[in-house]
C-alpha cells in the first residue's frame, strides 16, 4: 500500500494515547484512516537505548512495539476508550525479512498498515479486536504482525485482578531481580538489559526471569505485572541463549495465558533449536511460574551470514 499520511489529513499521536511517560519513547507519530485501514507513521530511532540494531538489522523488537503502541493508540483515538481502560495482548506474532529491515545511513520512514477484524462489542463497549499490520520501512515491506487483545473498563479489570490491581502493592512485593548471564550470550551489550538468571539448580536450556521493575524502558511507567515487551524480550534472549550466537531473530508466534507476577519466581525453559528446510531455526520457549505454564512462544532465528 503507497499511500502517504502526507497525502491525507492525518491526526497526530498523543503520548498518553500509547501509555508512555518519556517522550522519547514514543515511536508513533501520526494516523490516519484510508480505505478501511489505519496507516501509522512512526520514527525508529538507530540509537534507541534498548532496542538497538544488531548486525546491521533493525531489532525485530522495535516492530513489535510499534504494534504494542497502536493497539492502545486506536483503541483511545478510533473506539473511544476511557485513558483508565486496560488493554491486554491475547497473543501477538511478527515476521521480518532481514534483507528489508538493514539499517540505512539516514533514518528512514516507517509505516504501519494496520487492517482490524473480529471486533467484539460489550452493548456499546469496545471489548477487544483482531489487528493485522503491514510494516513498511521506506519502500520495503519489512515485515508482518498479528495481535489478538481485549480492553477491560478500570473496574473490570480490578475485580479480575483482585488484590493484584493495587500496583504499589505489587511492586512492593517484587522479587529482587537475580544476576544477569552474561551479556553476549543473549545478544546484549549492558547487564542491566539482561532479562534472564542462571537457574539456580543448573539445568540446561532452563533461567530464572530476570525482572527489574527500574529499567527505564522495559517499565516505562508502573505496572502491575510483568509487562508483556520483557516477555517477549525473554523468549528472544532464551533463543539466543540455545543457538550459536551468529544469529538473527526473525518472527515469534506468542500465546499471553496470565498475568506474570512479581511477587514468586518465573522461570524460562527453552528447547533445542529444531531446523527446517530453509536453514532457519525454531525455539520452543515457554515461562511457568508456580509451576503453571504463563506463557510461550515460538521463537524463529536465521543465521546472520551475508548481512
Amino acid at each position: 500500500m503507497s499511500v502517504s499520511v502526507l497525502d491525507l489529513e492525518s491526526q497526530s499521536v498523543h503520548q498518553w494515547q500509547v501509555h508512555k511517560l518519556r517522550g522519547e519513547e514514543v515511536l508513533l507519530k501520526a494516523w490516519v484512516e484510508s480505505q478501511g485501514q489505519y496507516v501509522i507513521t512512526a520514527r525508529w530511532p538507530q540509537g534507541h537505548d534498548f532496542y538497538r540494531p544488531s548486525k546491521g538489522v533493525y531489532d525485530p523488537l522495535l516492530l513489535a512495539e510499534s504494534v504494542r503502541q497502536a493497539v492502545p493508540l486506536l483503541s483511545h483515538a478510533v473506539h473511544g476508550v476511557p485513558r483508565e481502560y486496560k488493554q491486554a495482548w491475547e497473543n501477538f506474532s511478527f515476521s521480518v525479512e532481514p534483507l528489508a529491515a538493514l539499517v540505512a545511513t539516514t533514518e528512514e520512514e516507517v509505516r504501519l498498515v494496520v487492517s482490524c477484524s473480529d471486533v467484539v462489542r460489550r452493548g456499546a463497549r469496545f471489548a477487544g479486536m483482531t489487528m493485522d499490520t503491514e510494516v513498511h520501512l521506506g519502500e520495503r515491506l519489512m515485515g508482518t504482525a498479528r495481535t489478538r487483545f481485549n480492553n477491560q473498563p478500570a473496574a473490570i479489570y480490578r475485580r479480575l485482578r483482585g488484590s493484584y490491581a493495587d500496583i504499589g502493592a505489587a511492586l512492593a512485593h517484587c522479587l529482587p531481580p537475580g544476576p544477569p548471564v552474561e551479556p553476549h550470550l543473549v545478544d546484549r551489550v549492558s547487564p542491566d538489559d539482561v532479562v534472564l538468571s542462571p537457574d539456580p539448580a543448573g539445568v540446561p536450556g532452563q533461567w530464572r526471569l530476570r525482572v527489574d521493575p527500574g529499567h527505564p524502558v522495559l517499565f516505562d511507567h508502573a505496572v502491575d505485572h510483568v509487562p508483556g515487551m520483557l516477555l517477549l524480550e525473554a523468549a528472544r534472549q532464551a533463543a539466543h541463549a540455545v543457538g550459536d550466537g551468529d544469529s538473527v531473530v526473525t518472527g515469534m508466534k506468542t500465546d499471553f495465558v496470565r498475568y506474570v507476577e512479581f511477587d514468586a519466581p518465573a522461570s524460562v525453559l527453552a528447547a533445542e533449536p529444531v531446523r527446517d528446510r530453509a536453514g532457519r531455526r525454531r525455539v520452543d520457549v515457554s515461562i511457568e511460574q508456580r509451576g503453571v505454564r504463563v506463557f510461550s512462544a515460538e521463537v524463529t532465528v536465521e543465521p546472520a551470514i551475508g548481512l
